[in-house]
C-alpha cells in the first residue's frame, strides 16, 4: 500500500502513518495488513525464484505480451479492457490522473475508508468530498446523486475497507445507472472481493457487457502475492488507454518476477476457492470469540472483521502490540474512533487474538461479564 500519512479522506492521523507495519517482531501476529494466512497458490513462489535467478538483470515487459491476455482469459473480457499495475495503489493513483484534469476536479468516497484515494486525489489537485457512512456501508443513493451531479471520479469500495460491507446487486445497478448519464467515471476497488465468491461480481458482468465503469482487482489480498505487487483494471478501452497514457513515463513499474507470479497464480484458480473456504470459516470462528467477549462486530464478507471496543481504541491497540505481539488496527486512524480492525488469520491466529483481547480487556473492564 501507498506509504502516505493520510487519515481519513486526507486527514494526517496523530501517530503517523496509517499504513506503518508496526513492531518489527518476526514473532508479532501482524493482524493489520490484511494479509492472507494462506500464502500464495503453488507454483507462485517457485516462478518468482526461478525469474529472479535466470534474468534479474532483464527490464520487464511493459506490454505485459503474456500477461495482458492471460488476464483477458481469466477475467472474460477482451485484452484492451485490461491494464496492469505495480498493486491496485498504484492503478487508483494513475486513474486519478488520468481522470482529473479540470482545475476544480473533484473526487468523491466515502468517509472512513482506503486513503489512498484521497491521497491520490491531492496528488492530481483535485478535492475531495466523503459521504458519511449509511450503517456501516456504502451510501449508494448519495453516491449516485454525486456521479449524476457531475463529481469527476467516484471511488466505491466493495467489500468496503474497513467494514467488510457488501453491496448488492441492485446497489451496484443504481450506481452503474447513475453513471451510465453522468459525465465522471465511476471506479469499483474490489481489492476484497475474491473473499465473497464469483456470485458477487456484479460490476465485472456489467463492465464486460460495456458498462462505462472502472474494476479494480488486486493479487496482493486472496491471491497472497502481496509482497511481488501486482493490480490490474478493468473497464472500457478508451478509458483503459487513458490510464495506459497516464502510465508512460513509468514504463517498467511492474517486475519480471511479479509477471510471472501472477501467471503462476492464474494457472491455479482452484486457489482462491481454497481461500475463500478456509477465510470464511476462520472469520465465523473470530466473529464468534469477540461475541463471546460481549463485543460487537459490523458484518463482513472480507478477509477483516470490524469490532467496537470500549475505552481509547489506540491505548487498546498499543497494548495488544505491546504485551501479546498482536497487531491489529486502530480505526481511529481513519475516523472511526472505538473500533479495531482484524484480520481473519488462521484458527489457530484467531484464538491467539481472542484470547490476547481478552487478557487485555479483563485489565480495561475487570467487572464486565464472562471473558475468557
Amino acid at each position: 500500500m501507498i506509504d502516505t500519512t493520510s487519515g481519513p479522506l486526507g486527514q494526517a492521523p496523530a501517530g503517523g502513518s496509517f499504513f506503518r507495519s508496526g513492531p518489527a517482531d518476526e514473532d508479532g501476529l501482524r493482524l493489520h495488513l490484511n494479509e492472507t494466512a494462506y500464502g500464495p497458490p503453488p507454483g507462485a513462489a517457485e516462478a518468482v525464484a526461478e525469474e529472479a535467478a535466470l534474468h534479474l538483470e532483464r527490464y520487464p515487459d511493459s506490454e505485459y505480451r503474456a500477461l495482458r491476455p492471460a488476464l483477458a482469459r481469466h477475467f472474460g473480457v477482451a485484452p484492451e479492457m485490461v491494464a496492469f499495475g505495480n498493486g491496485v495503489d498504484e492503478l487508483v493513483l494513475l486513474t486519478s490522473l488520468a481522470m482529473l484534469r479540470a482545475p476544480d476536479a473533484e473526487v468523491t468516497a466515502t468517509a472512513g475508508t482506503f486513503p489512498g484515494y484521497a491521497a491520490s486525489a491531492a496528488t492530481a489537485g483535485a478535492r475531495m468530498r466523503a459521504l458519511p457512512l449509511a450503517e456501516h456501508a456504502v451510501p449508494v443513493p448519495e453516491m449516485a446523486a454525486a456521479l449524476r451531479a457531475g463529481t469527476d471520479l467516484a471511488f466505491v469500495c466493495n467489500p468496503l475497507n474497513p467494514t467488510g460491507a457488501l453491496l448488492s446487486a441492485g446497489q451496484v445497478r443504481e450506481l452503474l445507472d447513475a453513471a451510465a448519464h453522468a459525465p465522471g467515471v465511476l471506479v469499483f476497488d474490489e481489492a476484497y472481493l475474491d473473499f465473497a465468491g464469483a456470485e458477487h461480481h456484479h460490476a465485472l458482468a456489467a463492465v464486460r457487457e460495456g458498462a462505462p465503469a472502472l474494476v479494480l482487482r488486486t493479487f496482493s489480498k486472496a491471491w497472497g502475492l502481496a509482497s511481488v505487487r501486482a493490480g490490474c483494471v478493468i473497464g472500457p478501452p478508451e478509458l483503459i488507454g487513458r490510464i495506459e497514457r497516464a502510465a508512460r513515463a513509468l514504463p517498467f513499474r511492474v517486475s519480471r518476477p511479479a509477471q510471472r507470479a501472477v501467471l503462476a497464480a492464474l494457472a491455479r484458480p482452484d486457489h482462491l476457492e481454497h481461500v475463500r473456504t478456509g477465510t470464511a470459516h476462520a472469520r465465523e470462528l473470530l466473529v464468534s470469540g469477540l461475541t463471546a467477549l460481549g463485543l460487537r462486530c459490523a458484518p463482513s464478507a472480507a478477509n477483516f472483521v470490524m469490532v467496537d471496543v470500549p475505552g481509547d481504541s489506540a491505548a487498546l491497540t498499543a497494548r495488544l502490540a505491546a504485551e501479546h505481539r498482536v497487531i491489529v488496527r486502530d480505526l481511529g486512524l481513519l475516523g472511526l474512533p472505538g473500533r479495531l480492525r482484524i484480520t481473519v488469520g488462521s484458527p489457530e491466529q484467531v484464538e491467539r487474538c481472542v484470547d490476547a483481547l481478552a487478557a487485555v480487556l479483563r485489565r480495561v473492564r475487570p467487572t464486565a461479564g464472562a471473558v475468557r
